[in-house]
């Protein structure tokens, strides 16, 4: 029971992709948010963006609690950490890429496939060093390079593990070619995730490229309707409802006006079919 009551108490953090808003949005309503201007006002309080929207922590204490949750929080520091859908994260982020090695380690370990496998950064970092104006120094590897380097060096990797696996398959040496290769290839694989934001720039001009192309194709379908439309009118124009008119009143000067309206509007008709091509 007592563990039942203790599961029960512990916190369930949001999993779900889209999940439920939390149940304080309601409170943020115009009514409140003039409460709380109101409650500032009379404190003589301005919303100068420092702490807990300029409100000390007594002050925020003594609000009812439907106005608290108007208040924005502190914002976090670099180094807190806070859960984001059940994931542990920081303000400067999380090193995905150095818990996925890890995870990968303690994976072979368990399976006996590899032994103290640990990866080895192989290409050069950027430097954290900055110059005297605080500016970042401008540096850049030749990721191209380095990749042809790995890749040759897999090769030559796996032509050495075919030749001890062929002269002795218990040796101890192929454990070592395989922690070559995966540190290798888990290089590589880090070294062609850092063109994933070059990737995404391009993605997204050719998007905005293919939007752009689509939205001329429209104003040129645009214009040229409306120049149809221009040779339609000039057409009725010439011989429309008024040349249809005249000649129907000199054949037929004894048809009654109804009978001209309706020969007048067919005969608008057969020349819009004309020019329309129906």
């Amino acid at each position: 029971m007592a563990e039942n009551k203790q599961q029960q108490e512990e916190p369930e953090f949001l999993s779900a992709y889209y999940p439920d808003p939390p149940p304080f949005y309601k409170h943020f309503t115009r009514e409140n948010q003039e409460r709380l201007q109101q409650f500032k006002s009379d404190d003589g309080i301005t919303d100068d963006g420092a702490g807990s929207g300029g409100l000390p922590a007594a002050q925020l204490l003594s609000l009812p609690p439907e106005l608290r949750c108007l208040v924005p929080p502190e914002p976090p520091a670099d180094d807190a950490e806070y859960h984001v859908f059940g994931e542990a994260t920081t303000g400067r982020g999380v090193d995905a890429f150095d818990r996925d090695m890890e995870y990968i380690g303690r994976g072979l370990l368990d399976e006996g496939t590899i032994k103290n496998w640990i990866h080895e950064h192989l290409y050069p970092v950027p430097p954290a060093d900055q110059n005297a104006d605080g500016v970042q120094v401008q540096w850049t590897v030749d990721r191209q390079t380095y990749l042809l380097r790995f890749v040759r060096s897999i090769l030559l990797n796996y032509l050495e593990l075919l030749g001890i696996l062929a002269n002795n398959p218990a040796s101890e040496d192929k454990d070592e070619k395989l922690r070559n290769i995966l540190n290798l290839v888990t290089n590589a694989h880090a070294l062609v995730n850092e063109y994933r934001p070059h990737q995404a720039r391009e993605t997204l001009i050719n998007m905005m490229e293919d939007q752009l192309e689509k939205k001329k194709a429209e104003v040129e379908d645009v214009r040229q309707m409306k120049q149809k439309v221009e040779d339609v009118l000039a057409e009725l124009a010439r011989q429309g409802p008024d040349g249809a008119a005249s000649a129907a009143q000199e054949e037929n000067a004894a048809q009654s006006a109804e009978e001209k309206r309706k020969h007048v509007q067919r005969d608008t008709w057969h020349v819009l079919d004309e020019l329309l091509g129906h």
